[in-house]
């Protein structure tokens, strides 16, 4: 009797203080709220270019998702909303200045074919004048697909409630296409979190010894070390995969805001030099076509992405509702210190709960992280980059240059 006592008492010290602990910041619920929901406002800021970084560029950082804000990705694309001024500046000037270098040059190659009465001059002078013509052609087309490009996306972004085509900050394509990488690496570090947290609770069962018996010297004790191992194992490889593929996805957005920042101050008109210069045709033209299938293919593959993910992500689980769910339900939420401690020395009913749960919560976290690294990061970037390596080397075929440009694949 004495003993049933003691038991009703202890269950009863733990149900209050698992309420008297629900509430309190200093809890495991509290800590549990507080990171998910900073995680899940940085997160939406990154995405929607909210924040700080999504105004200027900024001089320090607060966290890991304002080095990458969109405030660094330059200039605007080509848009009618950023009016005659933004692409005067932003696509004529450096393309007009090197078309007028190359101009003076050829008429300094002319005029001294002239003074000198050398037909072999006037001829190569006449020859460069072609294909200074061309080399705008060439650049006139770029603009015509672009503007055709970007005339489509205008018809696709009519989708009300659309969390990347219906932001204010994505007028265009190539900002869609890098709203939707970042949303990734935002989708990709909620997951990392909560499989740290959950791994952070097995740890705890990993190294906690169990002890079953009536009395101290009646009793025998257990770890949970070697059962849980495999688990730990595959969270861990879980863990280590996806932090490669957070990475990637960052590569991703510096990617989208290099072409964004420089196919027109620098990539095009270099593209134009070269092609200027008899020795370094080739070169030119295999510059431009590049730089064609990077700005034109590139950022629609992403929105290609994003449209297979919007199909797919109804199969998965969310994270951060699954985990907090488990937690709660679990009662390991609102415990804390020493009444956590009692809990696992009494064990009989909550452990095979828990690890029930547990070994759910595991499957589905873990079919999550296989989604994010498999088709997310090695599949879908596979065929982007093969589509826009491809679509670069059919361009250049066109020009009549031929380049490999499948050997980045290889190296990629």
């Amino acid at each position: 009797m004495m003993k049933l006592q003691l038991i009703v008492l202890l269950a009863i010290v733990l149900l209050f203080g698992a309420s008297a602990y629900a509430a309190d910041d200093s809890s495991l619920s509290g800590f549990f709220n507080n990171t998910s929901s900073m995680i899940t406002g940085q997160g939406n800021d990154f995405v929607d270019a909210a924040g700080a970084a999504g105004q200027l560029a900024p001089t320090t950082f607060g966290s890991v998702y304002d080095a990458f804000g969109p405030g660094n990705c330059g200039d605007y694309w080509i848009s009618a909303v950023g009016g005659a001024s933004t692409i005067i500046g932003v696509w004529y000037i450096p393309t007009i200045a090197v078309v007028f270098i190359v101009l003076i040059g050829l008429a300094l190659v002319y005029m001294w074919g002239q003074v000198f009465n050398s037909p072999q001059m006037i001829a190569l002078a006449k020859d460069e004048f072609f294909q200074i013509f061309l080399t705008v052609m060439r650049v006139v087309f770029l603009i015509g697909m672009l503007s055709a490009g970007e005339v489509w996306y205008s018809l696709r972004a009519t989708d009300t409630g659309d969390r990347i085509y219906n932001n204010l900050n994505n007028k265009n394509m190539i900002d869609s296409a890098s709203a939707f990488a970042r949303m990734m690496v935002s989708d990709m570090v909620q997951h990392y979190s909560m499989l740290v947290m959950y791994n952070m609770v097995i740890h705890t069962l990993y190294s906690s010894t169990m002890w079953v018996g009536v009395t101290w010297r009646a009793m025998y004790s257990f770890n949970l070390g070697p059962v849980l191992k495999p688990l730990i194992d595959i969270v861990g490889s879980a863990l280590q995969f996806l932090s490669l593929g957070i990475s990637e996805w960052m590569l991703h957005i510096v990617t989208l805001c290099l072409i964004k920042k420089w196919t027109w101050g620098l990539f095009i008109p270099m593209s134009m030099l070269l092609r200027a210069f008899p020795y370094t045709r080739n070169a030119g033209e295999a510059l431009f076509a590049l730089v064609f299938a990077l700005a034109l293919f590139y950022p629609f593959m992403f929105i290609f992405d994003y449209e297979v993910h919007k199909i797919m992500k109804y199969n998965l689980v969310d994270a951060q509702k699954a985990m907090g769910s488990f937690l709660h339900k679990s009662g390991i939420m609102s415990l804390f210190g020493s009444v956590l401690v009692m809990m696992f020395l009494m064990a009989g009913v909550f452990m095979p709960f828990f690890l029930g749960g547990a070994l759910n919560l595991a499957f589905e976290l873990l079919r999550g992280s296989v989604y994010y690294i498999v088709i997310i990061s090695i599949f879908l970037p596979f065929i982007n980059i093969f589509v826009t390596l491809t679509a670069a080397k059919e361009i250049a075929n066109f020009f009549r240059v031929d380049v490999n440009f499948m050997s980045f694949l290889k190296i990629i």
